[in-house]
């Protein structure tokens, strides 16, 4: 989770190669197509294959949706499988399968994984070594080096992992499981870096994987070129059909099991309404920080302190207008989403119209992987439009597209509206191959306690000058800003409607809440050691809250350490007031603090821990009176931290390197060192 609210992870659509455009998730007891069918054989001669995926943004998905359509290519009776259905009797029946496995937040399995995982593992030993002693397997991990281990998953499994590093840790772990329980690797195990190139680290390996899996499997295949740079026309498993006199409300329930599950955020989250949303920058700032407050009294929604809020974002309205125009769609035409098969799952609730499905549903303002710009480049009209766009999703492209959309930072939008503004796509296309908005995630900065009805939101408003002096502006950031609530005198609207028009509805977000891994310790008496700049300080003004209301109803409280940095103290020095109050209250026993552009060596909240008179108080409470760590903020600045304390274990505990390393890693897998941090 994150309070300056980085999306974690980047999306992906679906696949890459002629048949696998269909949407291909399947359940797993989804009979395969050759199956009861003589033909079977000859259609697909290598046989059957299962690409299990665990994504939690759609992009593991994805990969396995390309992988299924390219091993139909070659002979497969192949199938995409979502792991949120894993059964075991189906697992240990299953003779070929991929694994696509995203590590999620830090160090975690996707939640669609989870089951899976926990199973794999055999925490209990109830498995024995020849479990899966009838499958040939590969794995394909798919990590972000930017995330350093932070012990999460040290709590998966009863064996000493106190060691495994964060980096793609659920893709290693499921390919050492699997051998363990019997199955045979039949390729090496890929690791793909989202914080580099991770299309260009599966493209190698898919790339390798396919000779290797022909030959064994498929040796009298054709010599056709195993990756076309063909263009041709995707093929989707979906119908959009034109909804005549239904509102854009019109309400419709869905089965979980018929609910995608990459997306089924969209049909669980709850309206909130905006009761604050106030600048908490001063105006010497020409950026902004909002503190915003969700009413969630009537939203059906519960939270616990500085648990992680995601907030479903909406693309601007402008921008929608622009872009439906571009592609000759009617934004008002509402429409359903029809699977054309049996065991297709719905992508996002409708009817809805297609303004409602471009802003709440389409990520349009994301730079767009290779493959989804692949799969739209049959659509471009104007031939010297289509040749460019061909030439930077081919083979031999990917440095173009690199100087081209990713360095420049060309979102989808820029590509349909303004650089190849001769796109057709029918609306169905659309829907399927753009990729899902996902939701983004905040660290909650207030205490259940103190305020059970109310959700505080801390959110830095993004705002990049790309290289081509254009500006880029947050998408979930820009939407959180521009939710101002009506002005109210004795708990009533002062607002009036204009023109003789109705007044517009109250603002509200569609919100969930997920369980972050910040905790205050069971006995209150534990201190804490708070290091959060920016708007990392967030979950720290939620645990200043709670041992607040822990002080005022008696109970004996340790001491709490605040380390806090920002620009300068007039400038952005967030809650200032705040935790001045906390301080006499003497719920907060000390404020250190560190303003980067005060003095002429910019100074930051490590410089800060390790003054000796800080680093001696930060090991008396940590090694002597078992203080709780906490960060939160940046990745940079949680590796600077983490050296920090590091160096003041090493020196005042007199050990070392290895040793000071060990001592490290036992506090986090003891809990005693929690990081929520984002890139």
């Amino acid at each position: 989770g994150s309070a300056g609210g980085a999306s974690i992870g980047r999306n992906r659509t679906s696949s890459e190669a002629e048949p696998s455009f269909k949407i291909e998730t399947t359940r797993l007891s989804g009979k395969s197509t050759a199956e009861g069918n003589d033909a079977g054989t000859l259609t697909y001669p290598a046989g059957k294959l299962v690409i299990f995926f665990g994504s939690q943004t759609g992009t593991a998905e994805g990969f396995a949706q390309q992988l299924a359509g390219e091993a139909k290519k070659h002979g497969f009776d192949a199938q995409a499988a979502d792991l949120e259905d894993f059964e075991e009797s189906e697992m240990t029946e299953t003779s070929r399968a991929l694994f696509m496995m995203a590590t999620y937040g830090e160090g975690e399995p996707t939640d669609n994984a989870a089951s899976f995982m926990k199973w794999v593992q055999n925490g209990e030993g109830e498995l024995s070594a020849s479990t899966l002693s009838g499958m040939q397997f590969a794995v394909f991990g798919l990590g972000n080096t930017q995330y350093e281990y932070t012990g999460a998953v040290v709590s998966l499994l009863a064996t000493n992992t106190a060691r495994l590093q964060h980096y793609n840790a659920i893709g290693k772990l499921t390919d050492e499981s699997l051998e363990k329980l019997g199955a045979k690797r039949i390729f090496v195990l890929g690791l793909g870096d989202d914080d580099k190139a991770l299309d260009e680290d599966f493209e190698k390996w898919r790339e390798e994987l396919w000779p290797e899996l022909l030959r064994r499997f498929n040796p009298n295949a054709t010599s056709e070129e195993l990756s076309s740079d063909a263009i041709e026309v995707p093929k989707i498993a979906y119908d959009a059909i034109p909804v005549t006199g239904a509102t854009d409300q019109a309400q419709r329930s869905f089965s979980s099991a018929d609910i995608n599950g990459s997306t089924k955020h969209y049909f669980s989250a709850v309206d909130a309404k905006i009761l604050v949303n106030r600048e908490l920058r001063t105006t010497k700032d020409p950026g902004s920080t909002r503190h915003i407050e969700l009413d969630i009294h009537d939203a059906g929604v519960e939270y616990k302190t500085a648990d992680n809020c995601a907030v479903l974002p909406e693309n601007d309205d402008a921008s929608v207008d622009k872009l439906a125009n571009a592609l000759g769609y009617d934004p008002d035409l509402v429409f359903t989403m029809e699977p054309k098969e049996s065991g297709k799952k719905h992508l996002f609730p409708t009817p809805c119209s297609v303004r409602v499905a471009l802003k709440s549903f389409c990520d349009i303002h994301g730079i767009p992987r290779r493959a989804t710009l692949k799969e739209l480049v049959p659509f471009v009209k104007n031939p010297e439009h289509r040749q460019s766009l061909a030439a930077l999703t081919a083979k031999d492209g990917r440095q173009r597209y690199t100087d081209t959309i990713e360095d420049q930072g060309r979102s989808l939008f820029d590509i349909i509206v303004d650089i190849y503004p001769s796109f057709q796509i029918p609306l169905a296309h659309f829907m399927v191959l753009v990729p899902r908005l996902q939701p983004r995630y905040y660290t909650i900065s207030s205490s259940s306690t103190v305020h059970p009805k109310r959700i505080h939101l801390t959110v830095s408003v993004i705002e990049q000058t790309k290289l081509d002096g254009s500006l880029f502006n947050g998408v979930c950031s820009t939407f959180l800003q521009s939710l101002e609530p009506p002005f109210t005198k004795g708990g009533k609207r002062t607002d009036e409607g204009h023109n003789g028009l109705k007044r517009q509805a109250w603002p509200s977000c569609r919100v969930f809440v997920r369980d972050s891994s910040f905790r205050l310790p069971e006995d209150p008496r534990t201190p804490i050691l708070l290091i959060g700049p920016g708007t990392g300080i967030a979950p720290m003004r939620a645990l200043l809250q709670e041992r607040d209301a822990q002080r005022q109803q008696g109970l004996d409280v340790g001491a709490s350490i605040l380390y806090f940095g920002c620009k300068k103290r007039d400038v952005d020095f967030l809650y200032e007031d705040e935790l001045e109050a906390f301080r006499r209250s003497g719920a907060l026993t000390a404020l250190h603090l560190a303003f980067s552009r005060e003095t002429k060596e910019k100074v930051y909240v490590q410089h800060v821990m390790a003054r000796p008179d800080n680093a001696k108080e930060i090991w008396q409470l940590v090694n002597v009176q078992n203080a709780h760590i906490y960060v939160c903020g940046g990745t940079s600045m949680g590796a600077d931290v983490a050296k920090v304390l590091h160096d003041v274990v090493k020196n005042l505990g007199g050990m070392d390197a290895s040793l000071a390393t060990a001592y490290v890693d036992k506090l986090k897998a003891g809990g005693r060192y929690v990081q929520e941090l984002w890139a």
